[in-house]
């Protein structure tokens, strides 16, 4: 059975596709800051004004009476507010009705059956280097997004765009072959802007140890992936699929791709250089795919990787890009429009950088970047996922590492477990292993009741994470959670109480245990039971 929070969603979505034939994008509620104006509030009808030019009043009004006539006894009272706010007031049965739901059906109660194909790509740092703390924020939040589409009904490909073909990656190779050289004892020179980074002598030894014989570039390049591919297990991040830049040029996926523009006669030649006309779709100016010597830009290899993605059927891509990326969502978005796909197929999630705070600048090439690998030693792999997940993917964000090492209450995500185990170590009490649902009509108690609400809401969190692609919310549910369980468990006798009442409080504990498991395992951090 659906909890109300769905059932709601779901009536309100077919009553204005029925009557106005407009789809309002989700999601269609909203929990109010102030209790006082009900537990959902739905700006539909100042949206659907919007739309249609009319009063945002009159509309609220009309959706309200033919709201009512659906929900029946779900809700206590509607009001509308100015200047067109529709206020629900869940009624005590439907709390509890969906208490009892909850109790049966674990975390099933909040899942849902959107069925898309998605192609998430992700964490594709140039393989030129171990993963940085910067790559490891990006590398979490994209797991998590999977991890959120994946609850809510979607197939989802991880994927890792490895850029092994470029400037970058020849700077890199120059640079093993100069710590060869210094290893063996001769003159060597690291190229201008190459890498200086230590690990490279590690790349330099391991080859004269076991790959004397075998190409260095793609020893080189094995080496390197290797390492990424233990920094992502780690940190619990495992990729479904591993594309090669290099195997969409070789086997001449890119030519293809610039052939099919040029049919469309939007790749034009200049002075023996080739571009994409790009300023037709939207762009500043156009861009150069192929030079003067013949060698691609990596904007031609994006435009046949993207173009992969879309023959691969995949009703949606959604990249994860680093805040330099900024400037160039608009002329791949207008690429797939070249190649006849809409724009909107694309999602671009700008991921901002992360620093620490008596660390040095990051710069893998001058061998100063923070390594994830030293960062997951230091503070575990639970800890560095929940704070990498400690703000919004657009703000920049501070890692506390010795906050994450305390085991106080001070660190939120011990707080979280701490409220985790602290239920369990009640039910060990109790030897509590099953619940009765016919216990839960005895909730009446004001806080009983509120806690019941603030429980429930993890469905509207779960949306707002769903459609905004912001693990935050998941992040910032469980923390409240932990907060309201304390409070509520020092201010109310949960044990000790005669059976009916102990039974009831138990189910809103057991209640409160599936969320927080479920919001953990969302993250990918394993709950604990004892601490």
């Amino acid at each position: 059975m659906k909890g109300f929070y769905q059932k709601f969603s779901d009536i309100l979505g077919k009553i204005i596709t029925k009557k106005y034939d407009v789809v309002i994008e989700p999601p269609l509620w909203e929990v109010p800051q102030r209790q006082g104006f009900g537990d959902l509030s739905s700006m539909a009808a100042l949206k659907l004004a919007s739309k249609l030019k009319e009063d945002p009043l009159s509309i609220a009004t009309d959706l309200k009476v033919a709201f009512e006539k659906e929900i029946g006894t779900s809700a206590q009272k509607i009001e509308i507010l100015k200047p067109g706010f529709i206020n629900v007031f869940i009624s005590r049965q439907a709390l509890l009705e969906s208490l009892n739901d909850l109790l049966k059906e674990k975390d099933k109660f909040f899942r849902k059956t959107i069925k898309r194909s998605i192609l998430l790509e992700f964490a594709s740092a140039n393989p030129t280097g171990p993963l940085s703390i910067a790559h490891g924020r990006q590398a979490v939040i994209g797991d998590v997004i999977a991890n959120i589409l994946k609850f809510y009904g979607n197939t989802i490909v991880k994927e890792y765009y490895i850029n092994d073909e470029g400037r970058q990656l020849s700077l890199f190779f120059a640079s093993v072959e100069a710590r060869i050289k210094e290893i063996k004892g001769e003159p060597f020179n690291i190229p201008e802007d190459g890498y200086l980074g230590e690990y490279l002598k590690d790349v330099a030894q391991t080859y004269l140890d076991k790959g004397r014989g075998k190409d260095l570039r793609d020893f080189s390049l094995s080496h390197i992936l290797s390492w990424i591919k233990k920094d992502l297990a780690s940190l619990g991040v495992e990729f479904d699929s591993w594309i090669s830049q290099k195997k969409l040029i070789t086997e001449g996926e890119v030519e293809k791709a610039i052939n099919l523009l040029r049919e469309k006669e939007l790749i034009y030649e200049n002075e023996g250089v080739l571009w994409f006309a790009s300023t037709k779709f939207g762009d500043d100016k156009d861009r150069v795919i192929k030079k003067s010597d013949g060698e691609l830009t990596y904007f031609a290899s994006d435009i046949a990787y993207h173009w992969d993605k879309l023959q691969r059927k995949f009703d949606m891509l959604i990249n994860l890009w680093g805040p330099d990326h900024h400037g160039y969502i608009e002329r791949v978005k207008g690429a797939l429009e070249a190649l006849g796909y809409s724009r909107e197929v694309l999602n671009v999630i700008i991921v901002q950088l992360v620093s620490l705070k008596t660390k040095e600048k990051m710069s893998k090439r001058k061998g100063t970047a923070v390594l994830l690998s030293d960062l997951i030693e230091e503070v575990g792999k639970d800890a560095a996922r929940f704070y990498y997940l400690l703000r919004r993917n657009s703000s920049q964000l501070e890692f506390d590492v010795e906050l994450a090492q305390e085991a106080t209450l001070n660190n939120p995500l011990y707080y979280v477990q701490y409220a985790s185990a602290r239920i369990e170590s009640i039910f060990a009490k109790v030897k509590a292993k099953t619940f009765s649902c016919e216990k839960s009509a005895f909730l009446k108690e004001e806080n009983e009741i509120n806690y019941l609400r603030s429980l429930l809401q993890f469905s509207n969190c779960l949306d707002k994470a769903y459609y905004s692609l912001e693990p935050v919310f998941v992040v910032e549910f469980l923390k409240l959670t932990a907060a309201n369980f304390h409070k509520f468990y020092e201010t109310t006798r949960v044990l000790g109480e005669n059976e009916d009442i102990t039974g009831a409080r138990l189910n809103l504990l057991e209640a409160t245990r599936i969320i927080l498991h479920c919001g953990l395992d969302i993250l990918g951090i394993k709950p604990v039971k004892k601490m």
